[in-house]
């Protein structure tokens, strides 16, 4: 798990220091070496964080044959059988790492070689000789990837700030007041021309002609699988993926831990990682002690029944507004989640760099409100088609026995466009827009091609790859990186998650409870206390009044909030100060927040300079 950087200059005028300056403000994601290329007007950059092969054989860049260059972040899990298999090939290796086997595969495969991937990542490979740099991300973006493109250069990286570091970018006015999970299902930021690689796709840049070709090469609609309408199948086939995909995990040449929350989740993982029999793992989980935790008790009570000692990670709400900046710069986000910062910052305090966590399991199995009110919504209109079957055959004893046992007749059929999720028509009252937020070309065809699907699938599946869960792995994935710390989250393994979003949603909602295909398969294994825990509770954000009033106070009488031009500051000011105006508060917080935001990711690429560095840099030319 790595940071990965990159600059093209169209124009042929390459910066040499600004790809240290990037590399410099990745040192959390890497701070076990840093390295850059440069070849022509290509640069590249990467800081190491060392899991494979600890070695000086897996620093990146890296090249096993001088024409093809990688700087690569994630884990390919299954690489040692690819590796066996590229071997048998007759393809030669000089490291333990899965960066070269990326590279080998690459060579012998080409594209088709991501399919044979299980894992995570983001990764870009130069070839010289076709003078062409391709970036690849993972199938559902477990693995961040940001871009910036105004056709003089081509920027890459894995967060937001080395960008900004580098060259000048503004607030988009279009983007800032628009919900965080439809910008990430639209694959932007609230910066102009800052993008995000599309999860399942990779881009060919040519490097001479300036041609930047997408490609797609995963689709989820086209790899889901056939459920047995046995539900004991169902359970046996969900437990053994689950325990593959756990088992897959555990490769490493240093130390796993794990988190616990006390929720169905995270005890499912706990309760597999405490079924297998590694030296690698360290199975005293941490667990985050919090005011309004009620799930921590559960935690600790498992832990007890597995004879584990656990850490205990104190975390409490924000006291001042320096709190808040800086959860804004380190998740790269407007919202103030700092006990995920707390979680991974006493793993990394206590020697660990791996995590494997229970995300990912929601956002197949439904487990959110949200998903239970579509899936009632599928469920009423399947009533009503069958009310009006009935009346067409003419059978109306039969309709009256039905009608009369429930207390209303179903027979309003309701109607949802899915796609409005994804439409950007709202006006809004301080800040004049003039330009839509495009939809992805990808989501317009999956959209047609789900009308085919009953309607609870087609909300999980667009919430699982259009926005929802990549807002999620991209919160997660600044929380632990920022303390140096991967996550491995086994419901992410594409078995396993294709096959739980391909389990009708009757089998997922069962005996009043949701994800009960996860609660059934493991109710010999866990506790019935945390089986039939019905609350959900992840770890919240610390957004409150007293929250609000700071970023208030601290925003609006500022002179960069006052003389901006992308809001109307003299009307927020007035109607902030109304009584009258409650109503438009949450515009008004989230613009002010939009201020705050700003300031703090710029603060940190301020006045950095490459040449003051801890670290030894290997330049490759």
């Amino acid at each position: 798990m790595c940071g990965i950087n990159g600059i093209i200059n169209f124009n042929n005028k390459t910066i040499d220091n600004h790809i240290h300056i990037m590399n410099d403000l990745l040192k959390h994601r890497g701070p076990d070496g840093m390295g850059s290329y440069k070849n022509q007007n290509l640069l590249l950059g990467h800081t190491r964080l060392s899991i494979q092969d600890l070695s000086d054989k897996g620093a990146q860049p890296m090249t096993n044959d001088q024409n093809l260059w990688i700087v690569f972040n994630g884990e390919i899990y299954n690489f040692k059988e690819i590796k066996k298999e590229l071997i048998e090939l007759g393809h030669k290796f000089y490291s333990n790492t899965d960066t070269e086997v990326i590279l080998n595969s690459y060579k012998q495969w080409g594209t088709n070689a991501f399919k044979k991937f299980n894992g995570m990542w983001a990764f870009a490979i130069y070839d010289i000789l076709k003078k062409e740099l391709l970036i690849s991300r993972d199938r559902y973006g477990v693995k961040p990837c940001y871009y910036f493109n105004d056709n003089n250069k081509f920027i890459f990286s894995s967060e937001i700030k080395p960008i900004l570091a580098i060259t000048s970018v503004d607030l988009d006015h279009n983007k800032i007041l628009l919900g965080e999970h439809l910008k990430e299902g639209c694959f932007t930021t609230d910066y102009k021309n800052i993008n995000i690689i599309e999860p399942g796709h990779y881009y060919r840049i040519n490097l001479e002609n300036n041609f930047i070709k997408k490609e797609r090469w995963w689709n989820g609609l086209e790899n889901l699988y056939e459920i047995s309408p046995n539900r004991e199948v169902i359970l046996n086939q969900f437990q053994e993926k689950l325990n593959q995909a756990t088992s897959l995990r555990l490769v490493s040449d240093v130390k796993i831990s794990t988190s616990l929350s006390g929720g169905v989740d995270s005890s499912v993982i706990f309760s597999e990682l405490n079924s297998i029999n590694d030296s690698i793992l360290e199975l005293n989980p941490f667990i985050v002690k919090y005011d309004g935790n009620i799930t921590y008790e559960l935690a600790v009570n498992l832990c007890k029944n597995f004879s584990r000692d656990p850490f205990i990670v104190e975390s409490k709400d924000y006291q001042n507004i320096d709190n808040i900046l800086e959860t804004f710069n380190h998740l790269e986000k407007k919202q103030p989640y700092s006990k995920q910062l707390d979680l991974y910052k006493s793993q990394n305090k206590n020697g660990y760099k791996i995590s494997i966590d229970g995300h990912g399991a929601d956002e197949c199995l439904g487990g959110y409100t949200e998903n239970l009110k579509d899936f009632a919504i599928s469920t009423q209109n399947s009533l009503v088609n069958v009310y009006e079957s009935i009346n067409h055959i003419s059978n109306n004893t039969l309709l009256e026995i039905l009608k009369n046992n429930f207390l209303t007749p179903i027979n309003k059929y309701i109607d949802v466009d899915l796609s409005q999720n994804f439409l950007t028509n709202k006006k809004f009252k301080y800040i004049e827009t003039n330009e839509k937020l495009k939809i992805n070309e990808n989501l317009r065809k999956d959209l047609e091609l789900l009308k085919n699907f009953d309607f609870s699938f087609q909300s999980l599946y667009l919430k699982s790859n259009y926005g929802f869960l990549q807002w999620l792995l991209n919160k997660w994935d600044r929380a632990s990186m920022r303390n140096s710390v991967e996550i491995r989250s086994p419901f992410l393994d594409y078995n396993l998650f294709q096959f739980a979003l391909s389990i009708p949603m009757y089998q997922k909602v069962s005996k009043g409870q949701n994800k009960s295909i996860l609660r059934d398969a493991y109710k010999q294994k866990l506790p019935e206390e945390i089986i039939n825990f019905k609350a959900k509770q992840g770890l919240p954000s610390n957004k409150n009044q007293k929250y609000r009033n700071l970023i208030f106070e601290n925003s609006i009488n500022e002179k960069g909030f006052v003389e901006s031009n992308l809001w109307n500051s003299k009307k927020i000011i007035k109607d902030l100060n109304s009584n009258e105006a409650t109503e438009n508060h949450s515009e008004i917080l989230k613009i002010c927040e939009t201020y705050l935001y700003d300031i703090a990711m710029k603060s940190e690429v301020k006045g950095k300079n490459a040449i003051q560095h801890n670290f030894q840099y290997n330049i490759l030319c």
